[in-house]
């Protein structure tokens, strides 16, 4: 199967990719959706007169970033589906591929921090409310610690690619001039 060119690998990958660029936009707006609806009922609630406020900030911050985390994915997906349409007409060695490889890898990492946003807030809020057993708690602060440090290696992992991709640049011009 060819990688490069119209019918390839790399034209799949895009459709794919704009696929999954809106299931996150409807997965984004459905979370939108139950952030805003949830904070409603609950800040009307009687739970206001018992002291949860700090509960309900906290659901709505912890809501927000999940939100936000969704927003940059979807900056992410779109990245790469400008490197795969590149790919896709046989531009590999393009300064453009290596800007959009950069902000996927600023992306990652901004993610990677976000998540462990969400770890903190986990944790303050599962530290003040016991909704959840202890095991629950504990394997759901390890899955959000395991994709905050999976974002920060992605993200310094593109980011070393990113300068090697750099180099392969550097290296296709100097050989064009040779020729």
């Amino acid at each position: 199967m060819k990688i490069l060119g119209e019918k390839s690998l790399s034209s799949k990958v895009e459709k794919g990719l704009k696929i999954l660029f809106l299931i996150i936009v409807l997965l984004d707006i459905i979370a939108l959706g139950i952030t805003c609806t949830s904070a409603f009922f609950e800040f009307n609630s009687l739970s206001v007169r018992e002291n949860f406020i700090i509960r309900i900030i906290l659901e709505a911050l912890i809501g927000f970033v999940v939100l936000l985390t969704g927003i940059v994915a979807l900056f992410i997906i779109n990245q790469f589906i400008k490197i795969f349409k590149n790919l896709k007409q046989n531009k590999l060695f393009e300064k453009d591929n290596s800007k959009y490889l950069n902000k996927i890898s600023v992306m990652s990492i901004v993610i990677g921090s976000l998540y462990f946003i969400i770890f903190i807030g986990t944790s303050i809020f599962l530290k003040y409310f016991n909704l959840i057993d202890i095991l629950s708690n504990f394997l759901l602060k390890i899955l959000i610690l395991v994709f905050s440090v999976s974002f920060l290696i992605f993200g310094i992992g593109i980011k070393i690619l990113n300068c090697i991709y750099i180099k392969a640049i550097e290296y296709k011009k100097e050989n064009d001039f040779t020729i």
